[in-house]
């Protein structure tokens, strides 16, 4: 049988540098990256978007956090009717209360469009999804600029 000995040098500084690299993962270049991300789907979905007043282009917007050791980046919207703009919806009927002002400045009746709506639904826009993938190669190619900045370190 034959004896093998051998060193392993530079476990400790290679296992450090490796720790170190994970935390810059969830730090601030990759915090950066991310909100370059998001400013740039929010930027295409506010093009893309529906427009009656203005009031959900104006509503686009993003938000970057930490979940646990998770960078997340969302973009979206908390109106009520941004959900069914941007996926659609069945047919349904929708309250005519939230259909006065919008069917009155179309000079229609809330009525005609919310028997509309209950016959037909409504079409999906798909704003934010069309701006996603417009700007994937771009988000992409952010994203790795902040990983080898971190692995370049």
């Amino acid at each position: 049988m034959s004896k093998f000995s051998g060193q392993i040098q530079g476990a400790v500084e290679t296992r450090d540098e490796m720790d170190r690299m994970v935390r810059e993962l969830q730090g601030e270049p990759m915090l950066e990256g991310m909100r370059d991300a998001t400013l740039m789907v929010t930027r295409s979905a506010r093009q893309h978007s529906p427009v009656d007043r203005g009031r959900l282009r104006s509503n686009i917007g993003p938000e970057v956090r930490m979940e646990g050791r998770e960078v997340i980046g969302v973009v979206g919207s908390n109106l009520t009717y941004a959900p069914p703009m941007e996926f659609g919806a069945r047919p349904h009927w929708p309250p005519l209360s939230a259909l006065v002002v919008w069917a009155r400045r179309h000079g229609t009746s809330a009525y005609v469009v919310a028997r509309a709506i209950a016959r037909r639904g409504l079409k999906p826009r798909s704003y934010l999804r069309d701006a996603l993938k417009e700007n994937a190669q771009a988000i992409f190619d952010r994203l790795s600029r902040a990983v080898r900045k971190i692995t370049r370190s």
